[in-house]
This record gives C-alpha cells, structure tokens and sequence, in this order.
C-alpha cells in the first residue's frame, strides 16, 4: 500500500548558481553545444565531466583565462565538488571583474559546510548585494540570532524577496529579541521511545504542555502541528507561504511559535513551527493492536539541528544529546561509518553516494520518505546518469487524498536499483521511484545538482547519528 511518498515541505528556491557574463559565455557555448547532441534534455553528471575535461585541458594551456576559470568553479560547485569549486576561485578573489562573485561563491560553500562565523564574513563583504542579504537571512536563521534579520533589507529590497524567504524574515522578526530554541535539561540526554513504526516512527512529546504525537522526518525544516491541533492550542499564524511537494504539488503552510515544546528530559522555549493540514489518508496504526494511533506533528531537521541528534531504528528510539564534545566522543565510542554532508537551504541534509555504482552522486537524506519498497527517489538526469531505463517499468497513480501535503494524483514509476550506496554503506537489489520529485528541484538553492532522495526504507535499519558541528554522520 502507497501510504505517504512526502509528507513535507520541498521548499523550492530560485538558483544563485549564474554564469558570469564577461564577453561570449564560454560556459553557455558549451552547454548549449552538448545540449545539442543530447536531444535538448538537461545535462546529466556525465556531461558535466565531459565539460570539465574540456575546460580544465583548455585552462592548463591558457592559465591567465580567468573567465574559463569561473567556468570550472561554477561547474565544480554544481556537479558537488566543493573544495575543488574554491581552489578556482581563489585566484580569482583579487581580480576586480570577478572578486564579488568569487566571494558570494566562497561565502555560500562555507554555509554549506556549516561554518556560519566565516560565511557571515564572506557575504558582509558584498554591501548592499540583494544574494548576499538573503544568504545573511539564512546564517541568522540556521544560528538563532533572528534579531540580526530585522535591519537586512531596505523597502525595495523587500518587494524582492521570495514568497518564502518574506515569510521566514516575517517570523524571524516577530521573534524580537527572544533567543529561539532555548534549552532546559533535566539529564544529560533524553531518550524518547517509538510508540510506533507503522509506517514512520513515531514519539510522544508536549507542545505547550499538552501530549502530542509526532512522527519524525527530516525531510520537515521547522517542528509542524497540525492545523486542527494548532486551533486547539490557539495558535496564531504569523506569516504565510505556499510550499511544493511531492508530484509538484502545491499546499499552504503558516510560521507561527510555541511557547514550548517537551522532548523527554529536555525542554525547548520559544519554538518556531509550520502550521499545515495534514491529510485524512495518513494512517498510523499500533503494531500490536492495530489500532489508529492519532499523530497531530511532525518532528524535524530544525529540532534535530538543536541537538546531537540519534535516531536509533533498531532500539527504536530517539536519542537527544547537547552539541559538544562529551556528546561526541560517547557517539565515537561506538564507533560506525562516518559520512560527511552538507546542508543546504533551511534543512537539505545532502550526501554523497552512488546508485549501481556510478558514484558521486548527491542524495538528500529524508527520513519522511515512506513507501513500503522504496529506498531512493531519483530524477529522470539520474536515471540516464547511471543507466536505468524507464520503459516496461511499473506505473501507478496515488489517489488525489494519498502522496503527501500536496495530495496525490501523478505517475509513479517503479524501477528495479541494483546498489544504492552512502558513503562506504551499500544496499542491493532495491527499488526506486521516479515521478515523485518536482524538476526544479534537480538543481538545489544553491545550483548544485540533486540527483535524488534517500528515503527510510534505506534509513531504517540503522543506528544514524547527525552532528552538525562536526558536520559528520555516523552509522551504526
């Protein structure tokens, strides 16, 4: 049974990711050539590396070419490569034509790396530059300082802004001077069992004070309680924006603030949420009994990112630790599979991995994924990337009421996956979906190639650990 593809949010963004324009674009040439010969459908990863051969050759023999140079910087950040993408942009940094690019560029990759203290630097440098403010708004937000947003942009700056990005200036500001996210412990962890795991796992905690049960996704950014909920607690939105999901489906959603938010032996104040209307088809049961276990919110990557977070799926549990080092070296005692990632926009957790072998792919990881076979979504660039056909494969339709926020009503192709590996993780004779994901979104915030989602099926059989100082995973 097809019960829930995505349950939340895939906030789409315009891309940064913009050929700089000095003269003929030698960039546009040459996609525009291999465009050519690939019957006018987006570039996949293969050629891209057939564009890089060709540029860094040309680059050897002309090495003074720095337009060529931010071709390859460009192309090296879009394919994922990111300390490659910065070593072409460095000599570029004190060339006036291209040093505002070549620092914006810098600032997003250390956001991407998680170090908001240099990224803050980089985009300070550009005054006045409407891609840096907005990248400031995202620094801010992703380190709870929601009190910096408040100066950011003039008027007319605003009148610029993107439906979501308003809406998360707007909450930001409606914070004041109140520190979001404050803790309060009462141990030094808090374990928060499953109630269940039929289909996604799901915990009880205390919104305001009141028991709620939540399913966990780290596909949501902020904590999301369900509308009906919401009314109960009176609630009140504090901006509004429309959201794309699964299918490219479009769903309204609301900021609004808890007072708290009770996560066993920690507490958190001042908590920002989604509001959003969760569909009547989305059914969890309890495993021994079957009966329906009432779940009013979802439990997120911007709790998570508060925490050393573990979600435990053989012991199923969920495990909160304080983010410092203490927590880390209990986490290093168990050792495991260490995989690196970056994130990207409010909450892509984006890694690195390979579908039947063909490797350096990037895959978000999203826990909220549910479909009883299948572990990976993949766009159709993937597919040509590493050779999966899609005729003779399997097609379905979920109902309108069924497929996440959005509702349902696109195809769904199932299509049989040899290997799909994260890190040095691998896992055979898999199933993967195309159909799910919107087109956009084959190319991420910031320009980069997004070949696909790694959903629970892949997630569940592990011990995984999210420590977003060090901005390592660990499997166990």
């Amino acid at each position: 049974m097809f019960i829930r593809i995505i349950a939340t949010s895939i906030a789409l963004y315009s891309i940064s990711f913009i050929p700089f324009a000095a003269g003929e674009n030698e960039n546009t040439r040459q996609a525009e050539n291999t465009q050519e010969h690939i019957s006018d459908e987006r570039l996949n990863r293969q050629d891209y590396r057939v564009l890089l051969i060709s540029r860094t050759s040309r680059l050897a023999e002309h090495p003074a070419n720095n337009a060529l140079r931010w071709d390859i910087a460009q192309d090296e950040l879009l394919t994922g490569n990111l300390a490659q993408a910065e070593e072409y942009l460095k000599p570029l940094l004190d060339e006036p034509l291209y040093a505002d690019e070549a620092t914006y560029t810098q600032g997003l990759i250390r956001y991407l790396q998680g170090n908001y203290a240099q990224a803050e630097t980089l985009f300070r440098k550009i005054p006045g530059d409407l891609r840096s403010r907005v990248r400031l708004l995202y620094v801010y937000y992703q380190t709870g300082q929601y009190s910096k947003a408040k100066t950011l942009f003039d008027d007319t700056q605003r009148q610029s802004l993107s439906q979501h990005e308003s809406a998360l200036l707007s909450l930001m500001n409606a914070f004041g001077d109140d520190q979001p996210y404050k803790s309060d412990w009462k141990a030094d962890r808090a374990v928060l069992p499953f109630i269940s795991m039929n289909h996604l796992p799901v915990v009880s905690v205390r919104v305001n004070g009141q028991p709620v049960n939540v399913f966990i996704d780290t596909g949501a950014d902020l904590f999301v309680l369900n509308t009906t909920m919401a009314k109960k607690l009176d609630l009140k939105p504090q901006a509004s924006f429309t959201g794309t999901y699964a299918g490219g489906k479009t769903a309204e959603t609301h900021y609004s603030r808890l007072q708290t938010l009770g996560l066993g032996e920690v507490t958190l104040h001042n908590v920002p949420i989604d509001i959003a209307e969760f569909p009547d088809s989305w059914l969890f049961t309890d495993e021994t009994t079957g009966e329906k276990i009432n779940v009013d919110g979802i439990l997120s990557t911007g709790v998570f990112h508060q925490f050393l977070t573990t979600l435990d799926y053989p012991e199923r549990q969920l495990v909160l630790m304080p983010r410092n080092k203490k927590s880390q070296n209990n986490v290093a005692k168990g050792g495991g599979v260490n995989v690196p990632f970056i994130l990207e926009g409010t909450h892509f957790m984006i890694v690195k991995g390979a579908v039947n072998g063909k490797k350096d792919m990037t895959f978000f990881l999203d826990s909220g994924l549910d479909d009883p076979d299948a572990a990976i979504l993949l766009q159709k660039e993937a597919l040509n990337y590493v050779g999966v056909k899609l005729q003779d494969a399997e097609l379905m339709i979920p109902d309108d009421n069924k497929g996440g926020l959005g509702g349902g009503g696109f195809a769904i192709t199932r299509l049989p996956i040899d290997s799909i590996s994260v890190g040095t993780l691998i896992q055979k004779d898999s199933t993967g979906l195309y159909g799910v994901l919107p087109e956009e979104l084959y190319f991420t915030e910031s320009g980069m190639i997004l070949d696909g989602f790694i959903s629970h099926q892949f997630l569940k059989h592990y011990k995984w650990t999210i420590d977003f100082d060090s901005m390592m995973m660990t499997f166990q």
